[in-house]
């Protein structure tokens, strides 16, 4: 099966707290770069660049459950250079979404 579709879970024993405050962090930053992308199409691009760099940091970790929602969102996230993104609210809702998982991933760990 191919690991995108599969619904296996990253192995808990395998990230640590400390693994999972990093992708926090990660995740933390690329919200703040979404959010002052709204009226600047460069950072626009950068949020798309980095987070397909953060997708793979995921995968690479086997955290498969919160990379299949990274990649769900990217699939809506496509900058535009000369109109506003018509996915803001969703991409934003989506990045809250997943905030709030990693937060409940750090409260088992």
């Amino acid at each position: 099966m191919h690991r995108f579709i599969s619904l296996e879970k990253a192995d808990l024993t395998t990230m640590d707290r400390d693994d999972w405050l990093k992708v926090q962090k990660e995740l933390n930053r690329l919200y703040e770069l979404h959010e002052s992308g709204v009226s600047d199409p460069g950072k626009c691009r950068e949020f798309n660049s980095q987070a397909s760099i953060f997708l793979q940091r995921l995968e690479d970790l086997k955290v498969y459950d919160v990379a299949d929602r990274v990649m769900e969102l990217l699939a809506g996230c496509s900058p535009k250079d000369f109109s506003p993104c018509e996915n803001r609210q969703c991409t934003k809702g989506s990045l809250e979404r997943l905030q709030h998982r990693i937060r409940e991933k750090l409260e088992k760990s």
